[in-house]
């Protein structure tokens, strides 16, 4: 099982933001990079990575591009 890296960030939150969205939709994902050691939040200089299994890749750049677009919608508001 490899690992690739469906997005990157400069801020811990907009990283944690996207396992999130990922993880709502049964995507396993990691954060990856030395920007998560910073003692001062969101002034980074590093990339944080955001790390899928290969195999769910194209999902994960699906639900990436939906959450940039708006399109996710929490289940109990419908």
């Amino acid at each position: 099982m490899e690992l690739c890296v469906v997005a990157t960030a400069h801020d811990i939150g907009l990283a944690s933001v996207i396992k999130g969205a990922l993880e709502a939709a049964d995507i396993e994902a990691v954060l990856s990079g030395s920007g998560l050691e910073s003692s001062y939040p969101n002034t980074t200089l590093s990339e944080i990575r955001v790390l899928v299994n290969e195999v769910d890749l194209s999902r994960a750049l699906e639900v990436i591009a939906d959450a940039e677009a708006g399109l996710l919608v929490d289940d109990d508001e419908e």
